[in-house]
């Protein structure tokens, strides 16, 4: 009989982390790496001309003005066009913008292709923030084993978006069923002093949930 019960409470446990990675996976793309992408864009403006950077920062301004008045597929035309006359550098981040307004307005897709050109044409270190995001955006949709291989480059030791990455990976083996696996990537979060304080109080959420 205990062991019934102890079937049940692992069942409720695993059905409480599938309800908050829901609310966590679900997590608004747009909000998420427009909060990123708004203190790290500024590496980038000093690398232009006082002259284009005003130019190309006005532009930038409106765009990122759309996004926030609730106008994402207006953000996104926006972002996608200063992208293509933009330095590639400042490309990248254009089109980083650009895919979490396609996401915002509901166009997956098109944000997926977006993500993705950019994790394969963009510079580093925001190519790897693109790859973290579209193994998240297929979570569920594509294997375990082909998401954690895309993931790789950003789980790297010293790349700053690895504690993302290693959150995806979470949510990856939790989705997958390999709750074992998910649980010890979470605690490696909850446990580090150097994650993000808003994804390691998420990682400790869900090691608690998971009943580590």
């Amino acid at each position: 009989m205990a062991d019934i019960f102890r079937e049940i409470d692992e069942e409720l446990q695993q059905e409480k982390a599938a309800k908050l990675w829901q609310r966590y996976g679900g997590w608004v793309i747009a909000v998420a790496v427009g909060v990123v992408l708004a203190v790290s864009g500024n590496v980038f403006w000093t690398r232009y001309s006082a002259e284009r950077q005003a130019e190309r920062g006005d532009r930038y301004e409106a765009a990122a003005d759309l996004a926030t008045s609730g106008k994402p597929k207006e953000a996104a035309e926006a972002f996608a066009g200063l992208a293509e006359d933009a330095g590639s550098g400042y490309a990248t981040l254009a089109r980083l913008r650009e895919a979490s307004a396609l996401a915002a307005a509901g166009d997956v897709d098109a944000a997926l292709a977006v993500f993705r050109r950019v994790a394969a044409e963009g510079e580093a270190p925001y190519a790897d923030l693109a790859r973290v995001w579209a193994a998240r955006m297929r979570i569920g949709s594509v294997d375990a084993a082909t998401l954690v291989g895309e993931l790789a480059p950003a789980l790297v030791d010293g790349n700053p978006w690895r504690p993302l990455a290693v959150e995806t990976e979470a949510a990856i083996r939790l989705q997958a069923g390999e709750t074992d696996k998910a649980l010890a990537l979470y605690k490696s979060l909850a446990d580090d002093a150097t994650t993000p304080s808003r994804l390691r109080g998420r990682a400790t959420e869900m090691v608690r949930a998971l009943g580590g």
